[in-house]
């Protein structure tokens, strides 16, 4: 394959894994449309960074890590799976609470941490990112490739994910989408907090699906 075929293959492929609505999407539109476009894009940067040191460790190779530790992928799956029940109960403990939007210029430099933190630890503790993205490196980035394809490929994961969760925090923080979400948000947050719920119990069983998008 030329250049062009592997890097355009790596930009398709994670185009279409993203597509399918998984915690980083769920997290992203839920805080865009609760709180402020700050926030949601917060939270989205926070996921971009996941995703960032993710496939960078799959370019190391650390997904043989995996396959050599008995027991430490089962125990980050775990961890990703309780991370996610926890932010399901929250979310659900909090769904008949009355909403307060927060201006996103005045937001406070904590709640700013929180949203990015937010995004970052909602992909770190999904393990599957890691394997995901070790299978693509392991096909189509072979041994003899030039160190600045498998750069230019890392650079397109990173821009795939960065400008769609930026995007989906856009388009969820307008004015006529958080008025829709001031007038449903009990059934929102509780069906949000159902699907992250389920998300998590899928991490922790032994489930495939993709759940990284």
């Amino acid at each position: 394959m030329t250049y062009a075929v592997v890097l355009g293959s790596v930009f398709v492929v994670h185009v279409l894994a993203m597509l399918s609505p998984g915690p980083n999407v769920l997290v992203v539109t839920q805080t865009a449309a609760s709180r402020s476009r700050r926030a949601g894009v917060l939270v989205a940067l926070g996921v971009a960074s996941g995703a960032a040191l993710w496939s960078g460790a799959a370019l190391l190779g650390l997904s043989l890590l995996f396959a050599q530790v008995a027991g430490l992928y089962g125990a980050l799956t775990l961890l990703g799976g309780v991370y996610l029940l926890y932010i399901a109960v929250r979310l659900w403990r909090g769904a008949d609470r009355p909403l307060v939007l927060t201006p996103g210029e005045q937001a406070s430099a904590q709640s700013d941490a929180q949203a990015y933190q937010l995004g970052l630890l909602t992909n770190l503790t999904n393990p599957k990112a890691l394997v995901f993205y070790g299978s693509i490196f392991a096909a189509l980035l072979t041994p003899d490739l030039p160190t600045w394809v498998k750069a230019a490929a890392f650079s397109i994961i990173v821009a795939n994910s960065t400008l769609w969760h930026v995007a989906l925090a856009c388009l969820f923080s307008t004015e006529s989408t958080q008025r829709f979400y001031q007038r449903a948000k009990g059934w929102i947050d509780r069906i949000a907090a159902l699907a992250l719920a389920l998300l998590g119990l899928r991490l922790m069983l032994p489930i495939h699906g993709t759940l990284f998008a």
